[in-house]
């Protein structure tokens, strides 16, 4: 492969990786923005949606009533850890729930290596496998499909929230969460709501990686932690995650392409740690908190 080919697989494995982060991490906001919970079970939903596709088509369905199932499916578990696990909370703060929402977490990976063993698993693509030839490098129909979701996420939930009485409730839930139930707005349903829709939306991120990437028990929560990177990074905002993501998928690919294929996964853990440090130096730059 020439260099200029090199550069477009490098930078087309980037975008597929950052537009995965930033749907999980749309994902990771819609949760944390209404409830202040994060929800570590976020890249346990991917998992889940993969993986239970794969379990109806081994049973003998066709692909299609196998994504409804294992959305379906995925949403009823979300809704439930909010009902059995997060709601019943008598006296709620942020660690509390990260720590209901990790053995969650666990519970939920646990089960799955139980009921169907260690092995990676994989579905069929949607289309034909015909690769796109661009300039020396290649992209598949499955990696196209990546980005369209990404596409329709991002356009649906900007016309859910600003064009829907509902969506703008959820807005300014999010923005003043007292004053929302002072006004009548019931936060229990939203919350459940945005339990559920992260499910469904983790659900079907899983479905459509799955055919690029493979799944398993144990792929949730790195996936997670990376939509996790994203959303803090752009301020739990959906430009800013998708802006965030975006970056981080770009530097994973050149990285792994250019430097080595062993640190992909450091990336997004390095962007993590050296952002909230200088988040914090800057913090107690303005509160004087770091002066002696």
């Amino acid at each position: 492969m020439t260099l200029l080919s090199q550069i477009i697989q490098y930078a087309i494995s980037g975008m597929t990786g950052g537009s995965i982060y930033a749907v999980i991490g749309i994902c990771w906001s819609l949760v944390y923005l209404i409830t202040k919970v994060l929800n570590f079970t976020t890249g346990e939903f991917v998992m889940l949606g993969g993986m239970l596709t794969w379990v109806f088509r081994t049973a003998g369905f066709s692909l299609v009533p196998s994504v409804l199932f294992a959305v379906a499916c995925t949403i009823l578990i979300s809704m439930i850890l909010e009902r059995i696990a997060v709601r019943p909370v008598r006296y709620p703060n942020e660690v509390t729930y990260m720590m209901i929402t990790i053995a969650g977490a666990s519970v939920i990976k646990g089960l799955v290596l139980l009921a169907w063993g260690s092995e990676t698993r994989r579905i069929e693509s949607f289309f034909d496998t015909e690769i796109i030839h661009l300039f020396g490098a290649t992209i598949t129909s499955q990696v196209l499909c990546v980005f369209g979701l990404l596409v329709i996420v991002t356009i649906g939930l900007s016309l859910f929230l600003n064009r829907t009485l509902f969506g703008k409730a959820l807005r300014a839930s999010a923005v003043n969460l007292t004053g929302a139930s002072l006004m009548g707005i019931d936060i229990g349903r939203f919350r459940l709501f945005c339990f559920g829709l992260a499910g469904g939306l983790g659900a079907i991120t899983g479905i459509v990686i799955t055919p690029i990437t493979f799944t398993g028990y144990e792929v949730g929560m790195l996936t997670g932690l990376k939509g996790l990177v994203a959303a803090i990074v752009g301020g739990w905002t959906m430009t800013g995650t998708m802006v965030a993501a975006l970056a981080l998928g770009l530097i994973e690919g050149f990285g792994a392409g250019f430097i080595s294929a062993g640190l992909k996964d450091v990336f997004a853990l390095l962007i993590m740690i050296l952002f909230l440090i200088v988040r914090t130096m800057n913090f107690a730059s303005r509160t004087g908190r770091g002066s002696p």
